[in-house]
């Protein structure tokens, strides 16, 4: 880049003003890292909405599973019987497992799979893994 002093004057002839190699390289690493941080905000709110949606399945199947228990005829909690509780759009290509290894109707833990995600949710234990 050409020093200021040089254009106090009006050029005389139709001179390019032209940027040195260093600034398209500022340009573009400047760029990169905008787009490293969205990307990572992406990220990491798409494990934020997995886990809401696990916590919000396994208050549902809780739930569920206290209504089951009160009426006298238990039986663990399977995914068409939280649509009610959780909607259609957690529900969207997910599949949910609930799990009440002694049938006590409080679920141990619930796993939630979807975009290819494996959430698991427990009271005070949340996993997120990717499936295999």
């Amino acid at each position: 880049m050409n020093p200021i002093a040089k254009y106090q004057f009006p050029p005389a002839k139709n001179e390019l003003v032209a940027f040195d190699r260093g600034f398209p390289l500022a340009v573009v690493s400047i760029l990169f890292i905008v787009v490293v941080i969205i990307a990572g905000l992406v990220l990491s709110s798409q494990h934020s909405i997995d886990a809401a949606n696990a916590r919000l399945v396994y208050l549902a199947a809780q739930t569920r599973a206290i209504e089951s228990a009160a009426s006298g005829h238990y039986q663990v909690p399977v995914q068409a019987d939280l649509l009610d509780y959780i909607g259609a759009e957690v529900n969207q290509d997910a599949i949910i497992t609930v799990v009440d290894e002694n049938r006590d109707a409080t679920i141990d833990y619930i796993i939630y799979r979807r975009g290819g995600r494996v959430t698991s949710y427990a009271p005070g234990n949340l996993e997120v893994t990717k499936e295999n």
